[in-house]
């Protein structure tokens, strides 16, 4: 593919492939990437190659979606969830802070009342997981993200 000019959704998708050739932990879910490929194509046959158990279609529900990707990630699993628009990301937004950002991890570290454990001798733990969504961009562009769920950006 050396040299191959590709489009952003076209890389995404290969991108997507490759990870879940790479680890058979990557697991895909949102609304509607399944069999229509998501909202933009983004995850287009991807579903047909991996099977239903790797590429979920989930329920219009974003807090859901969420909230269900930071239990897998805590399990070992490396889930990338779809949100089909950067403007529905809000009302899931709780699961970032307060279920991937702040579990603790469970090596005991030198810590004060001021550092970012809250003096509990234990700093939050990454876990590899990811939010996709398109971003302020018309719908014919096809640009899309994929966004770290802050503190993992260790993947």
């Amino acid at each position: 593919m050396a040299g191959q000019t590709l489009t952003i959704g076209k890389a995404l998708n290969l991108g997507l492939r490759r990870a879940m050739e790479d680890d058979a932990k990557v697991v895909l879910m949102g609304e509607d990437i399944g069999k229509l490929g998501g909202v933009f194509r983004i995850t287009d046959g991807l579903q047909k190659d991996f099977g239903e158990d790797r590429v979920v279609d989930t329920p219009l529900a974003e807090a859901g979606i969420l909230g269900t990707a930071v239990g897998l990630a805590m399990r070992g699993y490396r889930p990338v969830c779809e949100i089909q628009f950067d403007g529905f990301v809000f009302p899931a937004y709780n699961q970032t802070p307060t279920g991937a950002s702040s579990r603790p991890s469970p090596t005991p570290t030198r810590s004060s009342s001021s550092s970012p454990s809250g003096g509990t001798g234990r700093r939050p733990r990454s876990i590899p997981m990811r939010r996709r969504s398109p971003c302020s961009a018309p719908a014919s562009s096809g640009v899309a993200t994929t966004s770290p769920c802050w503190p993992t950006a260790r993947w």
